[in-house]
């Protein structure tokens, strides 16, 4: 039977230190193999904080240097199609009105509402009393306020609230307008009272706007917007030194450009008036209606007295029914124009509207 060598001690010893040499050398280089694993990781690491940190330098500038928003105007500038069908590529439309008769005297429509309601809202109105009457129609405008009646050339005569004509006769219906306190279709003009949108985070009614400089469009007149706020002060103790100064206005347009002018802080003026400029005027971004007041009476419409009652009736007629027709609401309704409707004198005598101060006397 064979028997296995058997290793001294001394071999033993010789043996031990070249294994312990060996384990050490491959400990040793596993432990490089982590540490570089370890560099690698911490490069890897290092690098993808470096690009978070990019990223949030970005983000911080882009959020320091905000990009320029795109503007929003306040008016829809979309086009109306409140009355037009859905679903069609092409509008429908009417055929044009039949000409009037030309070789006949013209009917001579004048207006005293312009600039304060523009031009373009009577050039309609004419247009329907020719469809009425099958007449031509002269349109003329007056713009100064201390101007009468050309009572020699006119036939219909269209005047601020409160105006009389002695020449002619008051035909008992009015343009109805488009407003919050209008809820039964009414002829009555109402008032709103405008200030800068930076002022009206500090007031909350009419009375907080004491001292404040003020801009009134019809001062002289006996029923105006001016008498109607001056009537509401004095109805609460104030008298005309409520405002710290008053400016005249030449019209009511001229009122609100004072406004978004900042010449004034507040103004008074007839809501039709902001109707309709509110989509033109400059700085109307800066304007905010803090309340309404009214209503005055319905912008009055004369007939000359020598004017035949079938051409009177044929006009209150075809107006008063004018609403029932869609093509023409389309015309009439970028003034806030809902129809004409027909009214009673007595409803509107303002004999309790009293004849107030609208200016402070100076010591």
């Amino acid at each position: 039977m064979d028997k296995k060598p058997q290793t001294s001690s001394s071999q033993q010893c010789c043996i031990l230190p070249k294994k312990v040499a060996s384990e050490t050398k491959i400990a040793d280089e596993e432990g490089k193999k982590a540490t570089a694993s370890k560099s690698a990781s911490k490069i890897a690491e290092t690098n993808n904080n470096d690009a978070v940190s990019d990223v949030k330098e970005k983000v911080t500038d882009k959020l320091a240097s905000p990009e320029k928003s795109k503007k929003i105007p306040i008016i829809d500038q979309q086009p109306d199609t409140s009355y037009k069908p859905e679903g069609t590529a092409v509008p429908r439309t009417k055929p044009p009105l039949p000409a009037p008769i030309l070789t006949g005297r013209p009917i001579v429509l004048a207006t005293h509402l312009v600039p304060s309601l523009p031009i373009t809202l009577f050039e309609a109105l004419a247009e329907a009393i020719e469809a009425a009457t099958n007449q031509p129609v002269v349109l003329l405008h007056e713009s100064r306020t201390d101007r009468p009646v050309a009572r020699d050339v006119t036939d219909i005569a269209i005047l601020p609230a409160g105006e009389e004509w002695e020449e002619g006769n008051l035909l008992p219906l009015s343009f109805v307008f488009e407003h919050h306190l209008n809820k039964n279709f009414s002829p009555a003009v109402y008032a709103d009272v405008v200030v800068a949108t930076d002022r009206a985070p500090h007031v909350e009614n009419i009375m907080d706007l004491r001292g404040h400089r003020c801009a009134l469009p019809d001062r002289r007149r006996a029923v105006g917007v001016a008498t109607l706020l001056f009537n509401q002060l004095r109805a609460k103790g104030e008298g005309p030194a409520f405002f710290g100064n008053t400016l005249d206005a030449n019209s009511q347009m001229s009122a609100l450009q004072m406004v978004a002018g900042k010449q004034v802080e507040v103004c008074i003026l007839e809501s039709p008036v902001i109707k309709y400029h509110r989509k033109s005027l400059p700085g109307v971004y800066s304007l905010h209606i803090l309340s309404s007041l009214g209503p005055l009476p319905p912008y009055p419409i004369f007939v000359n007295k020598n004017m035949s009652n079938d051409v009177v009736n044929k006009i209150k007629e075809y107006l008063i029914n004018i609403r029932k027709d869609t093509e023409w609401m389309e015309k009439l309704a970028p003034y806030g124009v809902l129809g004409f409707a027909e009214y009673s004198k007595s409803l509107y005598d303002f004999q309790e509207m009293k004849t107030v101060a609208t200016s402070a006397p100076y010591y």
